[in-house]
């Protein structure tokens, strides 16, 4: 669930987490590459310009003085003629006033915008000179306007020619210091882009960083809970995430949880009302049959005139059924589960005194634990029917009780005909396995293991001849008291 608080992050899905990295990422990315496109795009148009502007110079330079100087020539020393002056090379002329203004536009440098300005005034001058040698009739008259004004050191082309060459030579110093501000720039460029990219990768890992804590940091707390949850020590607490997805999962993870442990509460409150209907049977069972039996021994002992018998008999009887009664309690003291047991072997050693004999030696310090009621009296029966009525001579039947291996144990044990090892492997089955093999040892044991858990429960030791011996192990502090109705049941 999200954070809580003033400052509390606005909640979003996984995608818009993953989206708000790479939008500005792309954009990043996107105006880095943008900028520097412009900025080639616009040293490269720069130096274009001057490297055109150059060459049609280099050219122009080139070709200019040796054409028109060698036209002119030609001109003067042909005949004159009424189209002599339709023949001069005007359009070597007008090619030399179209480059210069071309030139004119496309240099960047003052001088040489005055230096093209002066060509254009002398390429006006020179279209008077050419008019003027076509005018005039003297070859040699011609001859001297062509060396002086035109084809000579002074003339005209060889004036262009110079100024053509100063034009050039600063178009290429122009180039020179374009390339190094070229260099420069690069440069500049190169580490601004090295500088910028390692800001944006490292503003791209943090912030992946943040996004990936945001989502593992929460899927960790979930799987803990959930881990808790499936170890029975579930806490419920929100986890704290700004992920959508996440604290959907985190509340239907907790509804869940809770329906699972009320269907589990219910389990048990439902397996421990079937266990106390199967005692209430058993104990329907049970005491119809010993009652049944008993009263027939009271009247067969008073038909003998063994009144101090049946006053015995009767007030064992009554003792127990007072405890068995235990006021509805399924939880007693070790002290009245004992005191039952014994009320059962005073009743038993009157109908058996031939054969039966008992003791009880329960340690003081555990007496007062608290105890599953009619633990004894099924083992006892046990010993009894089993174990003492099916050898010969007598019997002995002993209860001891100790606290011992963390835990409390309550022995019971008889020197009766014992066990069979496969029967005993039968038993044990019987009870851990819970085959029929005897509705008292395994009743008492699932309540043991029902009110304790495990390893608790019942457990056997036999010598066949020499008798069987029954632990009941329970837990050190005994059973905890529950109370009808409450949320442990």
């Amino acid at each position: 669930m999200a954070v809580s608080g003033p400052h509390r992050a606005p909640v979003r899905t996984i995608k818009q987490q993953i989206n708000r990295l790479l939008i500005p990422a792309t954009i990043a990315i996107a105006a880095i590459i943008i900028v520097l496109t412009l900025i080639l795009v616009a040293i490269n148009g720069q130096y274009t310009r001057v490297l055109s502007c150059a060459n049609t110079a280099a050219d122009f330079n080139q070709e200019f003085k040796s054409t028109l100087d060698l036209a002119m020539y030609n001109h003067v020393i042909r005949p004159r003629t009424d189209r002599s002056k339709e023949e001069l090379p005007m359009a070597e002329l007008d090619q030399a006033e179209e480059v210069l203004n071309r030139l004119s536009a496309e240099t960047s440098l003052p001088d040489n915008r005055w230096r093209v300005k002066s060509m254009l005034d002398m390429c006006r001058n020179l279209r008077n000179y050419m008019i003027e040698i076509a005018d005039t009739e003297s070859y040699d008259l011609r001859m001297e306007l062509l060396d002086r004004n035109i084809r000579g050191e002074t003339g005209l082309t060889a004036l262009i020619e110079r100024y053509m060459h100063d034009f050039l030579g600063d178009e290429v110093r122009e180039l020179g210091r374009l390339r190094g501000v070229i260099n420069r720039q690069s440069t500049v460029l190169i580490i601004a882009t090295v500088a910028a990219s390692g800001l944006l990768f490292l503003v791209l890992v943090l912030y992946s960083m943040r996004v990936v804590r945001r989502i593992t940091t929460p899927i960790r707390a979930l799987s803990k809970k959930a881990e808790r949850f499936g170890a029975e020590n579930y806490q419920g607490a929100p986890v704290e995430t700004v992920i959508e997805e996440l604290q959907t999962l985190d509340r239907n993870f907790d509804k869940m949880a809770a329906r699972i442990n009320s269907l589990i509460d219910k389990q048990r409150q439902d397996q421990q009302s079937l266990h106390r209907a199967e005692l209430e049977l058993l104990q329907a069972q049970i005491n119809p049959h010993f009652l049944y039996n008993t009263l027939d021994s009271i009247v067969i002992l008073a038909e003998s005139h063994r009144e101090k018998d049946v006053v015995n008999m009767v007030t064992s009887l009554s003792t127990f059924f007072r405890n068995s009664l235990s006021r509805g309690e399924d939880i007693i003291s070790l002290r009245s589960e004992i005191a039952q047991a014994k009320s059962y072997l005073e009743i038993q050693q009157i109908r058996y005194s031939d054969i039966l004999e008992w003791s009880v030696s329960v340690s003081e310090d555990i007496l007062d634990r608290m105890v599953p009621k009619l633990i004894l009296q099924p083992l006892i029966e046990n010993a009894l029917y089993h174990g003492i009525k099916n050898r010969r001579g007598r019997g002995k039947i002993e209860i001891t009780g100790e606290e011992k291996d963390g835990g409390i144990q309550i022995r019971v044990r008889d020197n009766g005909a014992g066990i069979a090892p496969e029967q005993l492997i039968q038993l044990q089955k019987g009870v851990y396995q819970e085959h029929h093999s005897g509705l008292g040892l395994k009743n008492v044991h699932q309540r043991v293991r029902l009110y304790c858990g495990e390893p608790y429960g019942l457990y056997f030791e036999s010598e066949q001849g020499s008798g069987t011996a029954v632990t009941v192990f329970l837990p050190k502090g005994g059973v905890a008291v529950r109370r009808e109705g409450s949320a442990d049941e």
